[in-house]
């Protein structure tokens, strides 16, 4: 692992992108991904992430 954290982070992209909910975000992804897998990966994480917290609601932060 690099002493400089931010070494560790190159050959990394940001990619703006869709979640199935219809949310839009931001998520790291290796530099050159196209964006299809990016939004694959991003839809991924958010079906992990909704099925972890109990079907997408956060306590306390949904109605």
């Amino acid at each position: 692992m690099p002493k400089d954290p931010a070494l560790g982070r190159l050959g990394t992209e940001a990619r703006s992108v869709k979640f199935p909910d219809g949310s839009r975000g931001v998520i790291l992804v290796r530099a050159g991904i196209p964006q299809d897998e990016a939004e694959a990966l991003a839809a991924r994480v958010w079906a992990e992430r909704t099925e972890a917290v109990g079907g997408g609601r956060l306590e306390g932060l949904d109605p």
